[in-house]
């Protein structure tokens, strides 16, 4: 049985054979949510990339991480992006989160999914999300992350668990150095009450963009902190 929101966004949105980005109908597209032609435009990042980050790295590079991730310590074990945040995915990403498109999280859903089957990345017991403030939450309506976690957890039948709350209210990252990005994000997750289940356990924490991973690295040391055994992350693009 689809949920209540399914539905609403279905009636607001006629998904079906319709591509999110280019709004064309082809009836190829079926539950993909995106025609052949906008997909081949989306830019995938190609290898070698940073074993860490999955930042690209030079090819003639000795070293199998990029030189931020040998600079600085990471909580997570690893992320993992498929596309470069340029052209469509860039703008496909801000309509979705600042012009009231919150049905995108299928297609974003649908193109990570596919993603991880096909890389083998899966094996995790819990799937969580990158949360909004309060604020920003009544503002948007959404948490674009959020949306994107549960349909992964749904379709992957890896249960989601509502485990971090954003407590302090954080000014904008875009455009932030990276030392004014954590200094901004310094404290400003705690784990949510009742979610003892996941210490000792695996999580893939879900975000939409990795710019230079200050937001999805304090999330994770707030988790390991906790007992989290390992957290991984995916987003959509960096």
């Amino acid at each position: 049985m689809k949920s209540y929101a399914d539905s609403f966004l279905e009636l607001i949105y006629p998904e079906k054979n319709t591509c999110f980005i280019c709004e064309d109908y082809d009836q190829s597209i079926e539950d993909k949510y995106i025609c052949t032609h906008c997909e081949n435009l989306l830019k995938k990042i190609e290898p070698p990339t940073c074993k860490k980050c999955s930042k690209p790295i030079d090819y003639n590079s000795s070293k199998e991480y990029c030189q931020e991730c040998c600079d600085e310590e990471r909580h997570f074990v690893k992320s993992k992006s498929p596309y470069a945040y340029d052209g469509l995915i860039k703008k496909a990403i801000f309509s979705y989160k600042y012009y009231n498109k919150p049905y995108f999280y299928k297609l974003f859903g649908n193109l990570l999914v596919k993603y991880m089957i096909d890389t083998d990345y899966k094996c995790f017991d819990y799937i969580a999300a990158v949360p909004l403030h309060s604020s920003k939450m009544r503002k948007r309506g959404y948490n674009q992350s959020e949306l994107i976690a549960r349909y992964i957890s749904k379709k992957l039948s890896i249960p989601y668990i509502d485990a971090l709350k954003r407590t302090k209210k954080t000014t904008k990252q875009s455009g932030q150095s990276k030392i004014e990005r954590r200094k901004n994000l310094k404290y400003a997750f705690v784990i949510k009450k009742n979610v003892e289940k996941i210490i000792n356990s695996t999580v893939l924490l879900v975000d939409d963009i990795y710019t230079t991973g200050s937001t999805v690295e304090e999330c994770s040391k707030v988790l390991m902190n906790y007992g989290t055994s390992k957290v991984y992350v995916i987003t959509i693009a960096r």
